[in-house]
């Protein structure tokens, strides 16, 4: 039964990151963006990948504190303690939220339309802003619980 509702957990939360992630994306495709911006997509796809490095990271170090601290969480943390939502949110969620093959798609289309240097730059802010924004939500979550 802990199997069957895990896995019930983890499709629970995909689908909402699915919904999310869709939603981040019609929401950028439909703002107005200034002329040079013509990546709206790839700009949705960044957003969601850096929110979810972000939340995944503040996620890491709250799971970090639980196992390696007195601090105990209580009221709304220690419903998101619980390790059944910590693999709802953890996979489920951010799992679905973030999107690494959709993004190395989107840089191969620019890449193959010779578009280099869009293709350099959007890997590369997804890969170092997503990286500084894991360890940066880590940073406020260990002074949170510490």
């Amino acid at each position: 039964m802990t199997f069957v509702s895990d896995l019930f957990a983890i499709a629970l939360g995909g689908s909402i990151g699915a919904v999310l992630r869709y939603l981040i994306t019609l929401t950028v495709v439909s703002a107005p963006l200034s002329g040079w911006l013509t990546l709206h997509g790839s700009v949705g796809t960044t957003l969601a990948n850096l929110l979810g490095c972000c939340a995944l990271g503040g996620l890491f170090q709250f799971s970090q504190a639980l196992v390696a601290s007195d601090w105990v969480a209580t009221g709304w943390a220690a419903s998101l303690a619980h390790p059944r939502t910590l693999l709802a949110v953890r996979i489920g969620v951010l799992g679905s939220l973030t999107t690494f093959s959709t993004l190395i798609g989107e840089t191969a289309v620019f890449a193959s339309q010779g578009r280099i240097l869009a293709s350099s730059m959007l890997l590369g802010i997804n890969v170092i802003a997503g990286w500084c924004l894991f360890w940066a939500a880590a940073a406020v979550v260990r002074n949170w619980t510490s």
